[in-house]
């Protein structure tokens, strides 16, 4: 299934995505843009003077990441894969559930070892 192109009344251009390279958040939020087929600019902040402090501006004096900005100029600060599913959906594009899967990997994975470790103890295995 082919992403929907977004809606024409969106605004033009990418959305920008604020990050660097020891984030966890920004790799999973990268893949479901890259899942949507949502044009987007990447910028690490820790060689952007710039951009991190249009970060800080964002997040009264902090620089958390991943932030995004949207072609429309509204922002989203550290989403969950639900937050941004739903602001791509509003753009007009769709959320593959291959992206989903992939946003979420970390949080599987914790899940998975927990699960685990608590069948262990019990005796399960």
């Amino acid at each position: 299934m082919q992403p929907s192109m977004p809606n024409s009344g969106a605004a033009a251009g990418p959305i920008i995505l604020y990050g660097h390279a020891t984030c966890p958040q920004v790799p999973p939020v990268k893949s479901i843009l890259k899942g949507a087929a949502a044009p987007f600019e990447y910028v690490n902040i820790r060689q952007d003077a710039a951009a991190a402090e249009r970060v800080r501006e964002i997040n009264n004096g902090n620089e958390s990441v991943p932030t995004l900005v949207f072609p429309d100029g509204t922002t989203l600060t550290e989403p969950s894969v639900g937050q941004l599913k739903a602001r791509l959906a509003s753009f007009g594009y769709q959320v593959r559930p291959t992206a989903w899967l992939i946003g979420n990997l970390p949080r599987i994975i914790i899940g998975l070892g927990i699960g685990l470790a608590v069948a262990r103890a019990l005796g399960w295995f």
